[in-house]
């Protein structure tokens, strides 16, 4: 093996093992540069469930922000209640307390119907019939009352009657509408006469609550259809034919005028479950 000289031999080296510390690796945690907390620039965690508290983290919320908090729930739930009371207000029945008005003719004959509100017994209205002054109206109403077979003798001959017709339109303070024994909906009706039947005379008027009237169309479209009035409404007469009076059950009245509205829908189902002719009156 060829070796150099001995004096030209290097000595063995002795080496001194140091931490590598290069620019590429993080300090020690021991000299890590403390991290300024700038409050403007880091955001806010009141409602944290993080551990450890403060301003960043869990803990209680910031007293500033609760209010807040506070203020704007305040805020939040009496707009809420203001709307509500308005929008309770616009929407309330405008209920009247007036008692029906006595009879402003003869009563020659008595009709009964029995109300149901939402398939349990409500009463019974009885109304008195004027035959004398409209003996054409109150006839048709009576024909309603205890029924008549409509084109008899054909194939699509059918009873016609108040019974199970419906309420359809009820506007507080103002009136109650039924009578539509066709369609329910108050588009329909018909009469012992035919569809229609013409005006009989405007002799009386609509003086108060209680009144018994027929509804129409316009002029001379008289069918089935009636209406109770709640109140004096003078704006109807010379249009509708008065022909009655309510004489009992004005309680039963005030209790269909309670499930109306302004629009005249009628909250749930009111019927007419049962009709018919009383005694005749002397």
């Amino acid at each position: 093996r060829l070796l150099p000289p001995r004096g030209m031999r290097p000595r063995p080296a002795t080496f001194r093992h140091r931490p590598l510390q290069t620019s590429l690796c993080p300090p020690p945690p021991a000299f890590a540069a403390p991290r300024l907390a700038v409050r403007s620039l880091v955001p806010r965690r009141p409602f944290s469930a993080a551990p450890g508290g403060g301003p960043g983290g869990g803990g209680p919320p910031p007293r500033r922000s609760m209010a807040m908090l506070a203020g704007f729930s305040i805020v939040s739930l009496g707009s809420f209640y203001v709307v509500t009371l308005a929008r309770s207000y616009l929407e309330r029945p405008a209920s009247s307390d007036h008692a029906p008005v006595a009879p402003a003719a003869e009563v020659t004959r008595r009709a009964f119907l029995d109300v149901s509100v939402d398939g349990r017994p409500a009463g019974r209205i009885v109304l008195g019939l004027y035959g004398d002054v409209a003996p054409r109206t109150v006839e048709n109403f009576l024909g309603l009352s205890r029924g008549f077979v409509k084109d008899a003798g054909t194939w699509n001959q059918e009873r016609v009657s108040f019974e199970g017709t419906p309420f359809h339109r009820v506007i507080p303070g103002f009136m109650i509408q039924g009578g539509d024994v066709t369609q329910h909906n108050g588009m329909g009706g018909t009469s012992i006469y035919g569809s229609k039947f013409r005006d009989e005379n405007f002799k009386l008027k609509h003086s108060g609550a209680g009144v018994l009237s027929m509804a129409n169309a316009g002029p001379d479209t008289n069918s089935s259809q009636f209406f109770i009035t709640l109140g004096p409404t003078g704006h109807l007469d010379g249009k509708h034919v008065v022909f009655g009076v309510v004489l009992e059950g004005w309680e039963v009245a005030k209790m269909i005028e309670s499930r109306g509205s302004r629009s005249g829908s009628v909250k749930g189902k009111v019927l007419i479950e049962k009709c018919g002719i009383l005694d005749e009156v002397s």
